[in-house]
């Protein structure tokens, strides 16, 4: 790791950083095709709400598909699947009875509430073996709706903008509230915050970066936890993960989808 000498202002002086390629977990050899992507339409949903986590690039000669609760593809948590043979959907273990699965692999997820807010994942199967893994965050607004876990303050959270990109333009991941008393914050390309896949972390006491291994400079930071991405293409697409830690050491996450798209 490169520790960078570059200061943050409390202005809009910012940091480079990093941009990793890996948000889609792909279980073949690699190909020129494009890997399935996820989008949320809309883009958040408030509970009693419905929304659509849309499929785009479904695979050629698909045979089947699988969408599953959380990171990982096991029985136990399988929400549905769909045949293209039957033409039909089938309920798995963790269906609840208010999800639907269409023939282009987009879910519906109907009468939201705080316990739908989490990842999904989809898995497709091609007629010639061939498996690709995408992969979603789901939040659920609940301010206005009741749950065992009251906040005493605004969550933590991530927008977009734009909220859709073509490739070579730039897409600022815009962070709400961020703790007043964090310390540190680090950004990561999908959802494991590993070393390989760190951007970057931030110290405010030493108001210096440590960059992570996958630095493109293309990246811009600022000190209220944005992250700019620039020039970016297909292969920007995916899910970041932004973690913060306080002065109690507490660890705050959140996470956010990212859409790039040809021209």
């Amino acid at each position: 790791m490169e520790l960078s000498s570059e200061l943050f202002s409390n202005g809009c002086t910012s940091w480079q950083r990093v941009l990793l390629t890996a948000s889609l977990f792909i279980c073949v050899r690699p190909t020129t095709l494009i890997s399935p992507t996820i989008e949320l339409v809309p883009a958040s949903v408030a509970a009693g709400g419905s929304i659509l986590l849309l499929v785009h690039n479904i695979p050629k000669y698909l045979q089947s598909l699988f969408w599953y609760k959380g990171l990982i593809a096991f029985n136990k948590v399988e929400i549905a699947r769909y045949r293209t043979a039957k033409n039909s959907g089938e309920p798995g273990p963790a269906h609840s009875g208010r999800e639907t699965v269409y023939s282009n692999g987009s879910l519906l997820l109907q009468n939201v509430t705080w316990k739908d807010t989490g990842f999904y994942t989809l898995r497709t199967l091609t007629r010639y073996q061939k498996m690709e893994f995408a992969h979603i965050y789901l939040q659920v607004d609940t301010s206005h709706s009741l749950c065992c876990d009251t906040l005493d303050s605004a969550q933590l959270s991530i927008d977009p903008v734009p909220r859709h990109a073509a490739e070579g333009g730039s897409v600022l991941l815009q962070v709400h509230n961020l703790p007043e008393d964090v310390q540190t914050f680090s950004w990561y390309k999908g959802v494991l915050s590993t070393q390989d896949f760190k951007i970057a972390e931030y110290s405010i006491a030493t108001k210096s970066i440590i960059r992570g291994r996958a630095h493109s400079r293309r990246e811009i930071g600022y000190t209220n936890g944005s992250l700019l991405l620039q020039d970016v293409t297909e292969k920007d697409s995916g899910l970041y993960t932004l973690i913060t830690i306080d002065s109690n050491v507490r660890v705050v996450t959140a996470h956010v989808q990212v859409n790039i798209h040809r021209k």
